[in-house]
């Protein structure tokens, strides 16, 4: 039988200096937020972690191949898988009863409303765990963060596009798999760490842990959300509604516990602003990974011939890596500072971007510009064509590359 998931289960362990941060917070957080935040840092995917104990127990690369079999049949019930197979896809092939595919295609295209906003908050949601200097641990360790971090980027800008490509996050759909990979992707990595002499699970909690992997769930669902209003776009709260329904699901796909989903965007608000207050401050290696996206954060010298590019690489990619990272920093640390009145946000690409996203709201109401699918697909073109250019890696990681450079 499949091993319960509630994170109330987990145990607590103590660390000195978080105490004194909850101490000093007093009521600053509401005590259900404060109780589910805390045993999600000790909760992890259990589901998702014997599968890929019982994958290392089988000749190399079997256990991959019954993941694809199982994922391209949509069945988890495949010849010579092991039974943990079948309990994880199980209750992702058969959704839950508040799942709603129209909703969730719906709140895709909404999503995708405006791509630079989608872009913004993405950088937003990738850096989220560099800030805390016990939540960055996995990145610090694993060292494709710092030593691949255009690559990373790359990699998370393609899940998106396929876990965000309205009506494919379904069983059966290319972002279901996609996005099921990576909770893989998750295990392996947390296999490794467990494993790691320097793991210090009393201070930093469990290595990709359960609150840890909501915030970043509720990142993506928030942070371009909040984009599109800081640019003076408004949304209908059903339209808001089927946003969070899709985050939601992608959340449960990713193996979030139920505790934690974005049951409703205000539960993912107060989570968010939760972890400031209880999360470690930044570290050396809150700065280490941050100067790896702002030096080598985007590979611009790709969008060159072959032979030019080891002679861009020093001048083009830190150039790229600063505008693109630096400026989505400034706007989201102005943005934070400014949370509750976003039109106080100074700068300016907004400035630019205010009237031009005016006007694009008046055509898209007037129906000129299309459906809302409509509009999701030029937009998702536009992301595309920008990984294009600069010959970006091609997919999202593959759970085989992921548990490499372990430090």
């Amino acid at each position: 039988m499949a091993e319960s998931t509630g994170i109330f289960e987990t145990e607590l362990l103590p660390d000195d200096d978080r105490e004194a941060r909850l101490a000093a917070i007093g009521q600053g957080v509401p005590d259900q937020v404060r109780k589910r935040f805390l045993h999600g840092m000790f909760w992890t995917d259990g589901l998702v972690d014997t599968v890929v104990e019982d994958f290392a127990d089988m000749d190399r690369g079997r256990g991959w191949r019954l993941l694809d079999e199982a994922l391209n049949s949509v069945t988890p019930f495949v010849a010579g898988a092991p039974a943990s197979l079948r309990e994880l896809l199980g209750p992702l092939m058969e959704p839950p009863s508040w799942f709603d595919a129209d909703k969730v295609r719906w709140g895709a295209a909404v999503w995708w409303r405006f791509e630079p906003a989608v872009v913004i908050g993405m950088t937003g949601a990738l850096r989220l765990s560099y800030q805390w200097g016990d939540l960055n641990k996995p990145q610090a360790m694993n060292g494709r963060s710092v030593k691949m971090a255009a690559r990373r980027y790359e990699e998370t800008a393609r899940w998106v596009l396929s876990a965000t490509d309205p009506g494919t996050v379904v069983p059966g759909g290319s972002g279901f798999n996609d996005t099921v990979k990576i909770r893989l992707v998750h295990a392996m990595v947390r296999r490794r760490l467990r494993r790691a002499p320097a793991w210090n699970t009393g201070a930093w909690g469990e290595p990709i842990h359960g609150t840890g992997m909501a915030l970043t769930n509720n990142a993506f669902l928030l942070l371009p959300m909040s984009m599109f209003q800081l640019l003076g776009a408004e949304f209908t709260d059903d339209e808001l509604e089927a946003v969070r329904a899709l985050w939601q699901w992608i959340g449960y796909l990713m193996g979030v516990p139920d505790e934690l989903l974005p049951v409703e965007i205000e539960e993912a608000r107060q989570l968010a602003a939760a972890a400031p207050k209880i999360f470690a401050p930044p570290d050396q290696d809150s700065a280490d990974l941050d100067r790896a996206l702002a030096v080598a954060g985007v590979r611009a010298e790709r969008i060159f011939p072959n032979r030019l590019r080891p002679v861009l690489a020093p001048i083009a990619r830190p150039l790229a890596s600063r505008i693109v990272w630096g400026t989505s920093n400034t706007i989201l640390n102005r943005l934070v500072e400014h949370q509750d009145d976003p039109t106080r946000v100074r700068h300016p690409l907004m400035t630019t971007l205010r009237p031009i996203v005016a006007r694009y709201e008046r055509l898209r109401r007037s129906g000129r510009l299309g459906t809302d699918f409509d509009i999701a697909s030029r937009q998702r073109g536009y992301l595309e064509r920008s990984l294009a250019l600069i010959d970006a890696a091609p997919h999202a990681l593959h759970p085989r590359q992921a548990a490499h450079s372990v430090a």
